[in-house]
């Protein structure tokens, strides 16, 4: 690893950057307490370079970040996939106001659903505030997952699994395979409903998807069986975003292993997982919580340690 001396320097700098995200709302949801508090986690030289190696290339979402993925995705992205579709049946001839009118009525027969699991905690509700307090989604568009008729689904051409994030893969493969809907009082698998609503289109769309979560998703290694469903997202995720990767983005190659080796001892003194959901490693935050599969260490509240972003697992504790 570099000299102390150079940590120092690099340590300083990365305090500056991070003071000037948050105080800027780049940052939109930590103050610089929390922050002060966290970097108080880290004591010897070695550590605080650790830490903050770790936020210099945080990836970070604020709420303009939130409202623009979703703007983005279903605009350009599952709009004009729609398009592409008119315009190549026919033969690119159609006029502003022909695919003017098609985005009315297109809008008009989307229907959404959350990834909901039963957790009133879940992002993929935050996700539905923001479609219709932003973006100005109709709420009755909205469907709810108990009580659905056939009759508010006959007049769907396209459904929407809404989400922030694809981590490990496992949450969408479970709703989709296992998760259990009510139709006009009968139970089913949600993803029977393509079965039995002629000419339905289903697919999942998240904001930030990682590349090993959608892998995993689409093939699942365990069966062999390749899921069907679509997945559309605003942004990916490559292997390099995952903390301890070879090719980390966080950490230089020849320091990857040395600050893992820091990172776990600390973590091992304070109680706490080094590794997230299904051992991944990541460093992403939204505005309204932070992924499970990002390092604990970022979230985790105990009598030894301070927490930088919350979410259901960030426990309270009264420290004073």
């Amino acid at each position: 690893m570099i000299s102390e001396e150079k940590m120092e320097e690099f340590c300083e700098k990365a305090k500056e950057k991070l003071f000037f995200y948050i105080e800027s709302k780049f940052w939109s949801k930590p103050s610089i307490e929390e922050l002060n508090n966290w970097l108080s986690n880290f004591k010897s030289i070695q550590e605080k370079y650790c830490a903050t190696k770790l936020l210099d290339r945080f990836v970070y979402y604020s709420e303009e970040d939130i409202i623009r993925l979703i703007e983005y995705g279903l605009y350009e992205k599952i709009l004009k996939r729609q398009f592409l579709e008119i315009e190549l049946k026919n033969s690119f001839t159609s006029t502003n106001k022909q695919l003017y009118n098609e985005k009315k009525v297109f809008f008009k027969n989307l229907r959404v659903v959350p990834l909901y699991t039963g957790n009133q905690s879940e992002s993929s509700l935050a996700m539905l505030r923001y479609l219709t307090n932003s973006i100005g989604f109709p709420e009755d568009q909205i469907l709810d997952l108990n009580n659905l008729k056939k009759e508010m689904l006959n007049d769907c051409k396209n459904l929407v699994i809404i989400d922030d994030f694809i981590g490990s893969g496992t949450q969408i493969q479970d709703f989709w395979n296992s998760k259990k809907i009510v139709l006009d009082g009968e139970e089913l698998y949600f993803n029977q409903l393509k079965e039995i609503i002629t000419g339905i289109q289903i697919e999942y769309f998240c904001l930030v998807c990682t590349e090993e979560g959608y892998d995993k998703f689409k093939y699942n290694y365990e069966t062999g069986n390749r899921n069907d469903l679509r997945i559309t997202y605003s942004e990916m995720l490559g292997n390099r975003f995952k903390v301890f990767s070879k090719d980390s983005t966080y950490f230089d190659n020849e320091e990857v292993e040395e600050c893992k080796n820091i990172l776990q001892n600390l973590c091992d003194q304070n109680d706490i997982d080094l590794l997230g959901y299904h051992g991944l490693d990541y460093a992403v935050a939204f505005h309204h919580s932070i992924p499970d599969c990002s390092l604990p260490l970022f979230y985790i509240q105990n009598g030894n340690w301070n927490y930088l972003f919350r979410n259901k697992k960030t426990p309270i504790y009264d420290n004073i």
